[in-house]
């Protein structure tokens, strides 16, 4: 396969991501006209979709990698073969991951302390959202196949016309238009559900027809499927496990404002949307240089790994800071489109002044983290971020937040020290990393 650049790989990523960043606003901006509560509601019960979201993803960040590496040695077959494994395996995940969160939904929120005046909302996005959870596993095994395959273009354009599908069906569903009736919550929920389980659809036609890829998982004797599978979860668990450990993490820090009050929380929920914009920039070209790493890697290229780092850190870097600081430029006209309440206001805009010292330190740990992954070094960097978190940022966020009454913004003043110390430690890491037999 030929080798792309940063920016062909990179492009169609970034934009299906601000599209879907875009789309995230107006959703909120839908949710939020409908009802604060609602969106409060919305935004806590998704705090613990997201851990189950990550999990079921379990093995789409080894299919990137395992992908990329087969096609960069000349083995399309086994590609095939690896993607088939990561849909398959994910699926039987998601299925028990789906179980787990519609039977414990109520104990769940109660545990992160669920303000009650939104409870029985929340619960109800919680259930419906269990069901979506199969079609995520699914989804994001068979997207990361194609960003294997450097096809990121088939990314956007299916992002794009599920976007649209989802914003038309949410808006009618929540508000009752045309021959559906008013559902809130549970409309905003179940639009989810019917965009996801279709994207999957869609995206099992795409693999037949341009991929020349059937899933057919039994063709396969048991013992071929199990190594591919243990390949698959080698490189994927300690990613998976740190983000779902970093999703308890968040779900702790939210326990420790929900306390506060509803206004606490949507000021972060309302940050985060806004912020999103930072993200989708960072985790497009991440994606975009993890692909380029992995093809130099399984192609015995070491000696042009290091500049391609360099080059991504540099571009994240820039351009997430730029974006931070406009952020903060326009807060008071952009924070106005989810509310007029001034305590949000001030709140918010204390958040993404915050924002633009985190950035820096953020695009370059995210950088490296997934560069290593790509390498095969996973377990260091995930046990050394893990342990900053629970061992440091836990406590100082406690203290923060409830002993010195600081809230969502004593969890900004964490964030940049944890940030900080993560792009150091990995810095470290990657300049002493282990050499490959290539690199040796």
């Amino acid at each position: 396969m030929k080798d792309k650049s940063l920016f062909q790989l990179s492009f169609p990523l970034l934009l299906n991501a601000l599209v879907g960043m875009v789309v995230m606003l107006v959703d909120m901006m839908i949710i939020s006209s409908y009802s604060e509560d609602a969106a409060a509601a919305v935004s806590i019960a998704n705090q613990i979709l997201l851990v189950a979201f990550d999990l079921s993803a379990l093995l789409a960040a080894g299919a990137v990698v395992m992908v990329s590496r087969s096609l960069g040695a000349d083995d399309p077959e086994e590609a095939k073969r690896m993607a088939e494994a990561a849909m398959v395996g994910n699926a039987f995940v998601s299925l028990a991951l789906g179980a787990i969160i519609l039977l414990t939904a109520t104990h769940l929120l109660s545990a992160i302390n669920c303000p009650e005046k939104i409870f029985v909302d929340a619960t109800t996005y919680l259930r419906v959202g269990a069901f979506t959870i199969l079609f995520n596993g699914v989804m994001m095994a068979a997207t990361s196949t194609l960003r294997g395959y450097g096809e990121t273009r088939i990314i956007l354009f299916l992002g794009v016309i599920a976007y649209a599908v989802y914003l038309l069906s949410a808006y009618c569903m929540i508000f009752g238009k045309g021959p559906l009736p008013e559902l809130g919550v549970f409309g905003s929920a179940l639009a989810t559900l019917i965009v996801r389980a279709s994207a999957v659809i869609a995206l099992l036609f795409v693999f037949a027809r341009k991929l020349k890829l059937i899933p057919a998982f039994w063709r396969h004797t048991l013992v071929e499927q199990k190594l591919r599978i243990k390949k698959l979860f080698d490189l994927s668990w300690p990613g998976a496990f740190d983000n779902l450990a970093y999703g308890f993490y968040q779900m702790i820090l939210v326990s420790y404002i929900a306390t506060f009050s509803v206004a606490m929380l949507l000021s972060r929920t309302f940050t985060l949307t806004l912020t999103a914009v930072l993200t989708v920039v960072l985790m497009s070209i991440s994606q975009a240089n993890e692909v380029m790493v992995g093809y130099r890697h399984g192609g015995n290229r070491p000696k042009e790994i290091n500049p391609c780092i360099f080059r991504s850190s540099l571009i994240s870097t820039l351009l997430t800071t730029a974006f931070a600081i406009l952020l903060y430029l326009f807060a008071g006209p952009l924070i106005s489109l989810f509310t007029d309440q001034p305590r949000i206001h001030e709140l918010a805009k204390q958040l993404l002044w915050l924002t633009i010292f985190v950035q820096p330190f953020s695009a370059v740990n995210t950088i490296l983290f997934h560069s290593l992954k790509t390498m095969g070094d996973v377990v260091v960097p995930v046990a050394g971020t893990q342990i900053m978190m629970w061992c440091l940022s836990v406590p100082v966020a406690y203290y923060l937040a409830v002993k010195m009454q600081l809230g969502v913004v004593g969890l900004w003043y964490v964030l940049i020290m944890e940030e900080a110390l993560k792009a150091a430690f990995l810095l470290i890491r990657w300049r002493y990393r282990p050499a490959s037999p290539a690199e040796a």
